[in-house]
């Protein structure tokens, strides 16, 4: 019986390590990395194991048994985590940072053996029978350690059966019961060593079994059926890093997959996935984008089909968010060209009808004046018959220059035929912009004329207003019309060119 333990013993190591390294050598992700990293610690379990089997005194047990331990405590730790990447759990970092340091500490009680009472209140090493054994009694980090064991495994059993059940692909679906039963197995020696149904739990620890016999049906089952093989890493890999949202949903609207793109871009997809799916539809049916995030998505709708059978919709939400910001400023560049007259570079007409309706609504709103001039060029007809009419455009770009000189910043100035122009700006009640206005025109306009050398003089009528609205009909009409008629009044008295 020895020699047939000693040599299982043997044989385990050399099938773990083969394992490790075949694993190593298609490590992919993290499934596998804990896996592999549970095949270790197994292996080191192992190897600890051989050498307590193979002591003589109690001194290189307990050297042994640290060793043994070093690995022990991780297997079921790394197991559990394995079960978390495989079933796509959402497990927080800080239950998982604090999983590894009550593991470390639980280490450390065993490494510092036996100078204090917590893992093994007492101990008493035998030499009698098969193999020497390491009587103890259980301190109060046994006690969790065992504890901890015995919650991995039933949640790992929960998580997996809820996997395998939610599972469709049939390949998938035989994987996960194959881990399902390395889990079993795994939980069946660990009872039967605990209750130390057989007697030779009595004198070697039967877990060994346990751990080695699940691994390797684990490891056969993924390589078996492929489930983290190339063509799922491949894929996962290539959708969840995809820049478009991908969302496929069942004949019931119910969100069967979504990639990571469409996580970011619906946090709560999970609880509010009818709603979603709505909005995604509407705005396919609307052929309007989607706002998200400060960035802007089209959505693509498919009917998912195999062997002429419909399974639900695949949507794509495809980042159009440049392509969107070059049509905004696009647009806003030509709309911008419309309202601008091109030789004088005021707004024209068009640019008048849209931003009177918002200086307008931006007065009245907050109680403010609103302020507006009808200008109208003198003598642009005797300039043209006299000097051509190059020199009257050159005097409307001069007129143009002293008008935008002697509004406010703010003010706008619009050319709205062909010597006439309108200034409109919103000001306080207490601002006198009748007053600038007029003082700044006749001082640039003197200066204009003084300092050109053009044989004309340059001038203008006007009309200024300022007034408190009360947004009654017809309002701003009739402040043009006033202002026009102040304009006239002043254009009799300042004729000269006509007298």
């Amino acid at each position: 019986m020895r020699n047939l333990l000693l040599s299982i013993q043997y044989a385990s190591i050399i099938g773990l390590f083969l394992e490790s390294w075949i694993i190593f050598r298609r490590l992919k992700n993290a499934p596998l990395s804990y896996l592999f990293l549970s095949c270790l610690a197994i292996l080191v379990n192992n190897i600890g194991y051989l050498f307590q089997l193979l002591s003589t005194n109690q001194e290189t047990y307990i050297s042994a048994l640290r060793f043994s331990y070093s690995g022990r405590v991780w297997i079921t730790l790394f197991l559990f985590l394995f079960t978390i990447e495989l079933c796509k759990i959402k497990f927080p970092n800080y239950f998982r940072n604090t999983l590894f340091i009550a593991h470390i500490l639980i280490c450390l009680s065993i490494l510092t053996l036996p100078k204090h009472s917590l893992y093994y209140t007492w101990i008493e090493f035998t030499n009698e029978g098969i193999f020497p054994q390491l009587r103890h009694g259980n301190g109060i980090v046994h006690h969790v350690f065992m504890a901890l064991q015995i919650i991995y495994i039933a949640v790992g059993f929960r998580w997996l059966f809820r996997a395998w059940k939610k599972e469709k692909n049939r390949m998938t679906k035989k994987c996960f019961m194959a881990v399902i039963i390395s889990f079993f197995i795994e939980f069946f020696f660990f009872t039967v060593q605990m209750l130390k149904v057989f007697e030779v739990a009595k004198y070697y620890d039967m877990t060994i079994f346990g751990y080695v016999i699940g691994v390797v049906v684990m490891f056969v089952a993924f390589f078996r059926y492929d489930l983290l093989g190339a063509k799922e890493i491949a894929r996962d890999f290539i959708i969840d890093h995809l820049s478009e949202g991908i969302i496929a949903v069942d004949t019931k609207d119910n969100i069967q997959y979504c990639n990571k793109t469409a996580v970011e871009m619906f946090p709560n997809i999970e609880t509010d996935s009818a709603y979603i799916i709505l909005k995604i539809r509407s705005s396919i049916l609307a052929k309007n984008a989607i706002s998200l995030n400060n960035r802007t998505y089209t959505a693509e709708e498919n009917d998912l089909v195999r062997d002429n059978k419909k399974f639900g919709k695949l949507y794509v939400l495809f980042d159009a968010t440049e392509h969107y910001e070059h049509l905004k400023k696009e647009k806003y560049n030509l709309q911008r060209e419309l309202r601008i007259d091109p030789m004088t570079g005021l707004y024209n007409r068009n640019g008048m009808e849209y931003f009177s309706d918002i200086l307008y609504k931006e007065a009245l709103q907050n109680n403010k004046d609103l302020f507006v001039c009808i200008c109208d060029m003198n003598g642009l007809k005797y300039i043209n018959d006299n000097f051509g009419h190059e020199e009257g455009d050159r005097a409307i770009k001069t007129l143009s220059q002293i008008i935008k000189g002697a509004a406010d910043k703010d003010d706008k100035a619009f050319r709205i035929g062909g010597d006439e122009f309108l200034i409109l700006g919103v000001k306080e009640n207490s601002d006198n912009a009748i007053e600038y206005f007029t003082t700044q025109v006749e001082k640039l306009t003197a200066e204009t004329n003084q300092n050109s050398d053009l044989p004309y003089k340059i001038g203008m009528s006007y009309g200024p207003i300022q007034q408190k609205l009360k947004g009654t009909p017809n309002e701003f009409s009739d402040m043009l019309k006033a202002s026009d008629t102040l304009m006239y009044e002043m254009k009799k008295n300042r004729d000269e060119h006509r007298r």
